[in-house]
């Protein structure tokens, strides 16, 4: 029996299904994988715990008996599907994602004492990238002083940086930019609107055309590079009480991932034009409910419920209006370098990976 026990919260999303993956591959950590519904491919000896975090008796009687519990990653995160750029300076919205991370740590806390290590996964709107009227230097750094404007990060943040004092555990913030994984019913899963673009065009005897124009060039994030950097703070004496910027590690274009996509689903690549790859999935999403039950997938038929019932995240082609591109997706990852952790990936293939586990899981046809 390991003496390492580690809560995944937010274990069904993109980074929290790797995190579960990663560490329950592993047999030197027991895993306690903490979400409302369990996530893809959860190795067969993680524990399963269904709470919903927004629930604080429901959390006291959850982690106040989980007092084995040595590290914790925290992934979970609550979207106002209405309104999802909104919802990020909502006080409301603010409010329920502050509460989230209290109802966890508040009860694991009075049991746990031989808790070592916490986790937070946030993200480069910590710098206010999302907000256009918001000054963001290029690339982003950890150093950066934090915006005046109301973020839910910076709630969790200050609170866990005053739930520490006089304990004997350390934590680390972690800021990916463009997250790609395997995961449903995440609003967030920008990734997955492509492929499926891709799907539901080949179901239509369609070509896949490239997009014209300027496109937007950014960094990416493995969701699996996430779970390897999470487990090298877990013990790195360089990640206590530090703060990183993650990313692969290279720069790609949009555009650039089409040709891939196209090669896994053997398509033709078509003529450049403008692509709404959001719209065009809306307007194709009559043939989902079939696909699904032709192809045996194993996925919602409400096209929509792949994302959480909001498409408003995936289309990363369109931002906000005023919003600078590249500002979304430029971040520094010198700091986490010089702390020890040197795990990289190529977008590309990263790309193909997901859209080839994707297929594999049967979310999406071969």
């Amino acid at each position: 029996m390991s003496s390492r026990t580690i809560i995944v919260a937010g274990a069904s999303g993109l980074v929290g299904s790797a995190a579960v993956r990663y560490f329950g591959a592993r047999e030197d950590w027991n895993v306690i994988a903490v979400s409302r519904r369990p996530p893809l491919a959860m190795p067969a000896r993680v524990r399963h715990v269904a709470v919903d975090l927004a629930d604080e008796r429901a959390c006291a009687a959850a982690f106040g008996a989980m007092s084995e519990v040595t590290h914790v990653v925290y992934t979970a995160v609550a979207e106002k599907l209405d309104d999802i750029y909104g919802g990020w300076s909502d006080p409301v919205q603010i409010a329920k994602n502050a509460a989230m991370l209290r109802n966890l740590m508040e009860p694991l806390v009075a049991v746990a004492k031989g808790l070592r290590h916490v986790s937070l996964v946030h993200g480069a709107k910590a710098y206010g990238c999302h907000l256009p009227d918001a000054h963001v230097p290029i690339p982003m750094r950890e150093c950066l002083p934090r915006p005046v404007h109301p973020n839910f990060y910076h709630e969790q943040e200050d609170y866990i940086r005053a739930r520490q004092h006089g304990q004997g555990w350390h934590w680390t913030v972690w800021r990916p930019v463009g997250i790609a994984g395997a995961a449903i019913g995440s609003p967030m899963n920008a990734f997955l609107m492509l492929p499926l673009y891709a799907a539901l065009r080949r179901e239509a005897g369609l070509d896949l055309p490239l997009p014209a124009g300027v496109c937007m060039v950014n960094e990416a994030t493995d969701a699996d590079l996430i779970a390897e950097a999470l487990a090298w703070a877990a013990d790195a004496p360089a990640a206590r009480d530090e703060t990183f910027n993650i990313s692969n590690g290279d720069v790609v274009s949009h555009r650039e991932r089409f040709p891939v996509v196209a090669d896994c689903f053997g398509m033709a690549l078509g003529e450049p034009r403008r692509v709404n790859a959001a719209q065009e999935v809306r307007e194709m999403a009559g043939m989902w409910p079939a696909m699904v039950r032709r192809y045996g997938l194993h996925a919602p038929e409400d096209v929509t419920e792949l994302f959480s019932g909001s498409l408003e995240m995936s289309n990363v082609m369109d931002l906000p209006a005023g919003s600078d591109p590249l500002r979304w997706g430029l971040v520094s990852t010198i700091k986490l370098r010089k702390a020890g952790f040197h795990g990289c990936e190529d977008s590309l293939d990263m790309v193909r990976k997901y859209v080839r586990l994707y297929q594999q899981m049967r979310i999406l046809p071969v």
